[in-house]
């Protein structure tokens, strides 16, 4: 016996395959929802630990900089040039040949900053604050008291 397009048993089928078809693609669109949902979500997280990979690395590099400049640093300090420096200057040693000039007003403390040695850090008014700048220079290379 054959079903006819128009019996009661082609009939439930038909209404079942519309009735289903609906769910089918509901259940698959929710599925596809939830599968791109968490796949934004694990990109934007991958892309978020790129981004702090890429800071962290940017600040250990930094951090490495540093470390040689104070590697170097640390090397000049216990240079033979600068304990011998340091120990001159702390006690007013001078090399045979060399003269040592006490400056006032001029704290004993020196500062080293690679070859060039320089005395700072003024203590406080000098007496010859009346007399010009190019007077003083003048008085410091000519050997003249200042006036």
């Amino acid at each position: 016996m054959r079903h006819d397009a128009g019996s009661p048993s082609s009939k439930k089928r038909s209404l079942r395959t519309i009735v289903r078809l609906p769910l089918f693609l509901l259940a698959n669109v929710a599925l596809l929802l939830v599968i791109g949902i968490s796949t934004v979500r694990e990109t934007y997280r991958g892309w978020t630990v790129d981004r702090e990979i890429g800071a962290l690395e940017a600040h250990a590099s930094s951090l490495e900089g540093r470390k040689t400049d104070l590697e170097l640093l640390a090397q000049e300090l216990v240079s033979p040039d600068r304990v011998e420096y340091d120990a001159r200057a702390r006690l007013g040693r001078a090399l045979p040949g060399e003269r040592v000039i006490v400056l006032q007003g001029v704290s004993s403390t020196a500062t080293w900053n690679g070859a060039a040695r320089t005395i700072d850090e003024p203590i406080g008014e000098t007496s010859d604050v009346g007399t010009s700048n190019p007077a003083r220079w003048w008085a410091y290379f000519f050997h003249e008291l200042p006036l």
